[in-house]
């Protein structure tokens, strides 16, 4: 079966970044964190200053202003690159899984990184990302848009049957070994 388009939801510090880079590297998939492309974009000037406002302060952008960063990315791509898309960051709230889909593509498969608030926190706190200015008021607001919604996405999506749930709470040697367990299961992988 062809898993080509795949969705990564999570808390903030659940492993989306690393885990995703990892399965990108090794099972030839594009990794498209919608993070890192919105703060590339806020570095380059290039982006509406309210936009830019909003993502250095880590405020959830408007779907409608979301939606054409997104498709710009996608459809700038090579054509094979953008055949098998982890994209890890969407939907941050339900109101914007159906139009995300309508402009991108829906999901084959949506992994939720299922990771314990405290272990979050510690992983957001200690990890050092460039551009990033990870600290605990970030987390904090962060985490709280993330559990306003994230049980709602969830269940959208378990609804469908295109939910994967994986336990990342463990290192990331552990947190990647039940990822692939997880692919493998659903026949993602051999």
């Amino acid at each position: 079966m062809q898993f080509n388009r795949i969705y990564i939801i999570g808390a903030p510090g659940a492993g989306k970044g690393s885990l995703c880079a990892m399965l990108s590297a090794d099972y030839n998939y594009h990794h498209l964190s919608v993070g890192d492309l919105l703060r590339h974009l806020a570095r380059s000037n290039t982006l509406r200053p309210d936009i830019m406002r909003k993502i250095r302060g880590n405020d959830l952008l408007d779907t409608r202003d979301l939606i054409p960063i997104l498709k710009n990315a996608i459809e700038t791509l090579p054509p094979d690159i953008k055949e098998r898309l982890l994209i890890d960051g969407i939907p941050r709230v339900l109101g914007q899984a159906g139009p995300v889909e309508d402009a991108i593509g829906s999901p084959d498969l949506v992994l939720f990184f299922n990771c314990p608030g405290a272990v979050a926190k510690e992983r957001f706190l200690t990890r050092k990302i460039p551009g990033r200015n990870d600290n605990w008021v970030a987390f904090n607001v962060r985490y709280g848009h993330y559990y306003a919604e994230n049980e709602r996405i969830v269940e959208h999506y378990r609804a469908r049957g295109v939910l994967v749930e994986v336990d990342t709470s463990g290192d990331f040697e552990e947190s990647y070994d039940r990822l692939l367990d997880a692919l493998r299961a659903r026949g993602v992988m051999g």
